[in-house]
């Protein structure tokens, strides 16, 4: 269950990343409350998973994938492109929480 809830803090704190970018630098109102709205959860959420899960590992997976998807939803919906070096990023990404998941195995 716990990963279930970072998954879902993942998810919303994508959510309120994207509508960063729908605001343009906060001048449109309705993207600011999906923002307020998608961090709010995603730390809800995340506090929720913490209670359960090792701090580090917690955090790491939320602030890794969530940069990692976030760079694929620019990439697809606001065609930011997604080049060989933003690829190695994202992958070098995936293997540093793939490293903090085996070290909090050990």
């Amino acid at each position: 269950m716990p990963y279930v809830l970072l998954a879902a803090a993942v998810i919303c704190e994508v959510f309120g990343t994207s509508m960063m970018k729908l605001s343009n630098g906060f001048q449109k109102k309705l993207p600011i409350l999906g923002i307020v709205a998608g961090y709010a959860l995603a730390f809800a959420l995340l506090g929720l998973a913490v209670k359960e899960l090792p701090l580090g590992l917690a955090y790491g997976i939320w602030g890794g994938v969530g940069a990692a998807l976030t760079a694929v939803v620019g990439a697809v919906f606001w065609k930011e492109g997604m080049g060989v070096r933003k690829v190695i990023g994202v992958l070098l990404v995936v293997a540093g929480i793939a490293a903090l998941e085996m070290g909090a195995m050990l």
